[in-house]
C-alpha cells in the first residue's frame, strides 16, 4: 500500500523523526566539541593575562605563578586549584561577589615582579571585565598594563575600552594619591594628573563603569597590595 505523504499522520511522524534525529545530532556535536570549547576559553584567558602583563610573546605556563589572596596573603595555587581559579574567572557574577580567596597571577622578569588581578563591572549596556597588571615603581603601586572587554557597549563610543589606544593610556598610572585614596580614573575633559586617563568622548556611562570596576575590584586586594609598597 502506497504511503500518503500528504496525510496529517505522515507529516506528524516525519516531523517527530526529523526532530529526534537533529536533536540527537546536535547533542552529539555539543558533547564532542565541549572539550575543545573549554580549551579555547582557557587559552583566551591565558592570552589576556599575558597581554595585561605586557608579555604576550611568552608562554603563560612557563612564566606565571598562579595563586589566591587569602586573608591578605599570597597563597600559591596547588595543582587541584588551577581549574577552580580559571572557572571562577569565567563566572563574572561569582567573581564580582568574591571577597576572599581572590585569584592573582605573578610574573617575575628582569628583577621586576608584576601581579595581574581580574576586574569585573558593569558598563552602559552590560558586563565589562578584564585584567590589570600592577607593580611598584619608586614605592608607588602603578599600572603596567590593562586588558578590557565588554558584552555590548556602543561601537565607536563605550566599546573603545577594548581598543589598544584606550588601554595603553592606563600604563604608568599611579593607583593611590598622597592621601592614600584610590585615584585612577577615566576623567571627563582630559587627564589632569598622574592618576587619570582621558575619558571617551560620548562614552561617559561606560567610563563611569570602568572607574567603578577598577576601584571595586582592586580594593579587594588592598591589604596584600599594601605589603608590596612596605617591602620596597
Amino acid at each position: 500500500m502506497a504511503i500518503n505523504k500528504n496525510s496529517n499522520i505522515y507529516i506528524i511522524i516525519y516531523t517527530i523523526v526529523m526532530v529526534v534525529i537533529v536533536g540527537t545530532l546536535l547533542a552529539f556535536l555539543a558533547t564532542s566539541l565541549k572539550p575543545q570549547q573549554e580549551a579555547n576559553v582557557l587559552n583566551e584567558q591565558k592570552v589576556s593575562i599575558m597581554k595585561a602583563f605586557g608579555e604576550a610573546e611568552l608562554n603563560f605556563d612557563d612564566v606565571v605563578t598562579m595563586g589566591r589572596i587569602t586573608d591578605g596573603q599570597f597563597v600559591a595555587a596547588g595543582e587541584g586549584d588551577v581549574a577552580a581559579i580559571f572557572a571562577l574567572l569565567g563566572n563574572r557574577k561569582a567573581l564580582a561577589e568574591a571577597e576572599n580567596e581572590l585569584p592573582i597571577f605573578q610574573l617575575e622578569k628582569d628583577g621586576v615582579t608584576k601581579y595581574v588581578l581580574p576586574i569585573v563591572g558593569k558598563g552602559l549596556w552590560g558586563d565589562i571585565w578584564g585584567y590589570v597588571s600592577l607593580y611598584v615603581v619608586d614605592g608607588k603601586l602603578t599600572i603596567s598594563g590593562i586588558v578590557m572587554d565588554h558584552a555590548g557597549e556602543t561601537p565607536g563610543l563605550g566599546a573603545e575600552i577594548a581598543s589598544a589606544g584606550v588601554q595603553g593610556s592606563f600604563a604608568d598610572k599611579v593607583l593611590y594619591n598622597e592621601a592614600g585614596e584610590f585615584a585612577v580614573r577615566m576623567q571627563k575633559g582630559g587627564a589632569q594628573n598622574e592618576h587619570q586617563v582621558d575619558a571617551i568622548t560620548g562614552g561617559t556611562k561606560t567610563c563611569d563603569g570602568v572607574n567603578a570596576m577598577l576601584e571595586t575590584s582592586i580594593s579587594k586586594y588592598k591589604s596584600f597590595l599594601d605589603t608590596l609598597t612596605v617591602a620596597v
